[in-house]
């Protein structure tokens, strides 16, 4: 087997791995948005108020 041959299987191996990961990931993260309800958490919140500001509820907007 030729050198070019060995790249393309090691970087089509590393692409393929990228892809499940991806996919793991997103699968993950539909999971955790489902667990809270449908509710987005922002991370910004996160950084400022710690794992409080996932539990708590949003403010509300005036009507």
């Amino acid at each position: 087997m030729s050198k070019e041959m060995m790249a393309v299987l090691v970087f089509g191996g590393i692409a393929a791995v990228a892809v499940v990961m991806l996919i793991m990931e997103r699968r993950g993260i539909a999971t955790r948005k489902a667990a809270r309800g449908g509710r987005e958490v922002d991370v910004s919140d996160l950084i400022a108020f710690g794992s409080a500001a996932g539990e708590a509820e949003k403010t509300q907007t005036p009507k």
